[in-house]
């Protein structure tokens, strides 16, 4: 398991141009994935019967694509919370407590903070 890496504000803020160019790709490729590729869903369906799909080299493509995006997010200490809503979460220290810092696509720079089980719902202004 990784070591956790707590971010300050401004470490956190220092990637929200990253967050802003590689969210919306991995948006992209995951409604791609899900609605582009129904021969895929048909080899799911058909897989226990030795199914096959024409359209599974470029869907694996895909899925290395958005696997690729997603572990340089988390490589970096980014909490990937939900693709489609745009929400990236960052290990945060505050009031000697963990906390999440919180962002949100389109958002320009980090504004807001959660607690850890509070979601976000729980959003605060910094």
């Amino acid at each position: 398991m990784p070591e956790k890496r707590y971010f300050t504000l401004e470490e956190a803020n220092a990637l929200v141009p990253d967050l802003l160019r590689d969210v919306p790709k991995i948006q992209g490729l995951t409604h791609h994935l899900s609605h582009d590729f129904p021969d895929v869903k048909k080899a799911w369906e058909k897989a226990k019967y030795n199914g096959g799909s024409l359209e599974g080299v470029s869907y694996l493509k895909g899925v290395l694509q958005l696997n690729a995006l997603v572990k340089s997010l988390e490589s970096r200490g980014c909490i990937l919370k939900g693709a489609s809503a745009g929400l990236v979460d960052f290990l945060s220290m505050r009031d000697g407590r963990e906390v999440y810092l919180c962002w949100k696509l389109p958002e320009k720079d980090i504004r807001y903070w959660h607690d850890l089980d509070a979601g976000f719902a729980g959003r605060q202004e910094i």
